[in-house]
């Protein structure tokens, strides 16, 4: 056997040399040639190695189903003397059960007591694990208990009608209740019984659980396995080692007490191997519920004694295999030397070619299939040394055109997130594009434009050459032969390979030539923005050398044109959305304003009428009431004239004058109160009239102009002394205003009027230096216009500006104010206009009160 790589060059050299004989063996395919033979030899002893794998999987299996056996078997057992030591246990109970029914047999009567206290005796007798019972009547009084443990009680009334030993022996005819441990250390659990007469009452034993140590005990598993029996709570009841019982351990925190408790109260039995019992032992265990008590019995086997058998069976198997694996190792050391110099050459071989040194052969003289499977190699890295040249090309090219596709793709996704992010702004779309476009065509410049059907303009740069920004705002006026031309006319994508060479820049057309001597633009692709086949501007980008653009650069500027185009119109439509959606606001809202205005008007309509009715009804009894008064007053005057010449003495006369006139200034302020409510009255029905004059657009500025001067000279005309300063501030642009006159004319008048009272009695407080002033002042707010009329008067304490607007609410004295003025003017202005009257004061230092009407859409209801 020869191995060799590269034969016959310098790099060749022999791997390995067999034996003289073996270097004489004939080539592979020479007649006479035993290729089978020399590798069924091989075979052979690679079988020899096989035999201990064999072995050692037979032995695992083995050991494997022996232990799940063996393991299945201790658990069956077990299980078995779980299950019947549960049902002994049941059976015990079953049996105290059955015992204590005798008890529930008699009806109680009033000869009946000493019956039942023999039976419950011979039941204390008959049953030793019964320590006290007690029988209940069919109310739930106890009438006898009898004891070993305490002195027997006799009628002793108490009430268990409301305890579950009584309630739930009446309703399931038997009640099992928990284990509890007398003096913490001996488990008891109560049984109650129903008798199955109505009037049969209920017996209530207690039952002393420390004597089913019997049936725990006797249960052996193993030499070292035994059995015990945990309540519902996980409270030791019964374990051979009596002391932990009378421990009352607690059992609960144990793995395989957790387990049972999670199966249920069910016939599934719980089986865990390596769990640990109470002394910390590493046990394997079975359990079976104990019904119907909740109470759940174990039985376990120390795990080293469970699997003794199995640990034998392991090391006789340890040592089988450990003579197996000798046998083995000869003969794999053997088969080694045989086959470790090829299978060498092909590995070494193997890592060249996978190198890529497809110059690679490998030379072996075994006779077999591995010479074979050398030449095979050979073979491969001749046709691998062929297609090499060729597959690298052709990765490069994939490469690079993936390369360029996802640069496009990413661009594009670049696009979509910026046009997602700024929704109806276009700058920030239109820089993204032209920067991505012009990156991954390779162009140094991009531009947009925008068509107006005669012109383009630039709406978009970028990275354009700071030489030609000077003109970018310029208008551009296509030349027909030019590229923006060609587009108008073809409406078609257009590349330019060299500007210079067009005749537009011979000829001196002054776009073109600054885009190429100012901007240096030599190749362009020009693609258009169409909307409907309607051109409403284009995409270009240049190279300042020649060097024409590809059709998938100018599909990917095409792309971007089609994105521009729906970035511009979703932009319009936005807008429009936003106009619309405007309108639509301001429409809503004025309908909802009319609607309440409507039904206000209708409201102060209805009280309109019904105002005026009853100060039509106030009107004629006041008139009578101011009249008489104001006669009676006369009356008291001529009585005292009649008086005067009749002999009264000095006393009697004295009476007579201090009654007179202590009547007559009654009857002065009945006048006085009477015209008060005659004005009242007065503004009732100014109040509540149904007309409101004229809707017609009026001159806001002349119309306070106008109540200035009348409240002036009223004031004057009514007290001939009254002087006070006016200030007047008039925005010019004001102007017209759709309103009321007549209406808004009163309004006015009401509030110079109470402006001209406030400044006229903080005069009258003699203060020094004081000086009364009025301000009237006007101020345009587009669609509104405001109206102030301030006051340096006493001004309004805080506790009287929130009542100010209230009908019949004033804080002028008797005779001088209805409170009737600001409620008025309050529904003229808010309710009939839709406007909006407000106040700003300051207790003696100024009062303001500030208007704001709308120009349009006075209420006209």
């Amino acid at each position: 056997m020869s191995i060799s790589l590269h034969p016959g060059t310098p790099e060749g050299r022999t791997l390995a040399a067999a034996s003289p004989a073996e270097n004489a063996v004939p080539a592979q395919g020479a007649p006479g040639t035993k290729t089978r033979n020399r590798l069924f030899t091989k075979y052979v002893a690679l079988f020899v190695a096989v035999v201990g794998v064999a072995l050692l999987s037979n032995g695992i299996f083995e050991v494997f189903f022996y232990y799940r056996e063996h393991k299945t078997s201790l658990i069956r057992i077990q299980h078995e003397q779980a299950e019947a030591a549960a049902a002994k246990i049941g059976q015990f109970i079953k049996e105290i059960e059955s015992q204590l029914g005798w008890t529930t047999q008699l009806p109680w009567s009033a000869g009946s007591l000493q019956d039942r206290r023999f039976d419950a005796l011979r039941l204390l007798r008959q049953v030793p694990a019964i320590t006290e019972l007690s029988q209940i009547d069919s109310t739930g009084k106890e009438r006898l208990r009898v004891s070993r443990l305490a002195m027997d009680v006799v009628d002793s009334g108490l009430d268990l009608s409301k305890d579950p030993k009584f309630t739930e022996a009446v309703a399931n005819k038997v009640f099992y209740g928990p284990v509890y441990f007398r003096r913490e250390s001996e488990p008891y659990m109560t049984l109650s019984l129903a008798g199955t007469r109505k009037d049969a009452g209920v017996s209530i034993a207690e039952v002393n659980l420390k004597l089913i140590w019997d049936v725990v005990s006797q249960i052996k598993v193993g030499e070292r396995g035994h059995a015990y029996v945990v309540g519902s709570a996980g409270r030791l009841i019964a374990h051979p080692d009596i002391s932990l019982v009378l421990r009352n351990t607690d059992m609960s925190k144990l793995t395989q007490v957790q387990a049972a408790a999670r199966t249920g109260r069910t016939s599934e039995a719980v089986e865990l191997q390596g769990a640990l019992n109470i002394q910390g032992q590493e046990v394997l265990t079975a359990s079976a519920p104990i019904a119907p008590l909740g109470w759940t019995m174990f039985v376990e086997l120390p795990v080293n004694e469970a699997y003794a058998s199995l640990y034998q069976a392991l090391q006789r198997l340890a040592l089988l295999l450990a003579a197996a694996s000798i046998v083995a190792v000869l003969a794999g050391i053997f088969l080694a030397r045989r086959m470790v110099g090829p299978i060498q050459a092909l590995r070494a071989g193997a890592e060249r070619i996978g190198g890529g040194d497809f110059a690679q052969r490998i030379s072996i003289k075994t006779g077999d299939e591995l010479e074979g499977l050398a030449n095979q190699f050979n073979e491969m890295g001749a046709r691998l040394q062929e297609s090499y040249a060729d597959l690298e090309k052709k990765v490069e090219t994939r490469t690079a055109e993936l390369r360029e596709t996802l640069e496009q793709q990413t661009a594009t996704s670049e696009v979509l997130e910026v046009i997602s992010s700024s929704p109806g702004e276009l700058d920030p779309v239109f820089q993204k594009m032209l920067e991505n476009a012009t990156h991954i065509c390779g162009a140094h410049f991009g531009t947009m434009n925008q068509y107006d059907g005669n012109s383009f303009r630039n709406v978009a740069l970028f990275n354009v050459p700071q030489a030609y920004v000077a003109q970018a705002d310029e208008p551009i006026y296509p030349h027909p032969k030019s590229g923006l031309g060609m587009i108008v006319r073809t409406h078609q994508a257009v590349q330019i390979e060299d500007l210079r060479t067009q005749q537009p820049y011979l000829e001196g057309h002054p776009a073109v030539v600054a885009m190429s001597d100012l901007a240096g633009a030599r190749t362009i692709v020009i693609v258009p923005l169409l909307k409907e086949n309607e051109l409403i501007g284009t995409i270009a980008i240049y190279r300042q050398e020649v060097r024409p653009f590809t059709d998938k650069q100018i599909a990917l500027v095409s792309s971007f044109a089609n994105q521009a185009v729906i970035a511009i119109e979703n932009t319009r439509l936005l807008r429009e959305l936003r106009e619309r959606t405007k309108d639509l606001s301001e429409s809503l809202d004025e309908l909802r304003t009319a609607q309440d205005r409507l039904i206000q008007t209708e409201k102060l309509a209805s009280l309109g009428q019904l105002t005026a009715g009853i100060a039509h009804e106030i009107k004629n009894p006041l008139n009578f009431v101011n009249n008489f008064s104001a006669l009676s007053s006369e009356l008291i005057d001529e009585l005292n004239d009649v008086l005067k010449p009749a002999a009264l003495d000095d006393k009697t006369r004295e009476e007579i004058d201090e009654l007179t006139h202590m009547l007559k200034g009654n009857l002065e302020k009945v006048v006085q109160h009477g015209k008060r409510a005659d004005s009242i009255v007065k503004n009732m029905l100014l109040h509540s009239r149904e007309g409101s004059g004229e809707l017609r657009s009026a001159d806001i500025n002349a119309i306070i102009e106008e109540s200035l001067n009348l409240a002036y000279h009223g004031a004057r005309a009514e007290k001939s002394g009254f002087n006070i300063t006016l200030k007047r501030d008039f925005d010019p642009e004001a102007g017209m205003v759709d309103l009321y006159p007549q209406e808004i004319t009163r309004v006015f008048l009401n509030l110079i009027s109470n402006g001209f009272y406030a400044a006229t009695k903080r005069k009258e407080t003699g203060e020094e230096g004081f000086e009364p002033v009025l301000t009237a002042t006007t101020k345009n707010l587009v669609n509104k216009v405001e109206i102030r009329i301030r006051d340096n008067g006493t001004g309004i304490p805080l506790e009287v500006k929130e009542k100010m607007f209230n009908p019949f609410f004033t804080t002028k004295p008797a005779g001088e104010g209805t409170g009737l003025g600001l409620s008025m003017s309050h529904d003229i202005v808010v309710k009939q206009h839709g406007g909006k009257i407000d106040v700003r004061t300051e207790p003696d230092v100024f009062t303001e009160f500030i208007i704001t009407l709308p120009r349009k859409g006075v209420a006209q209801a």
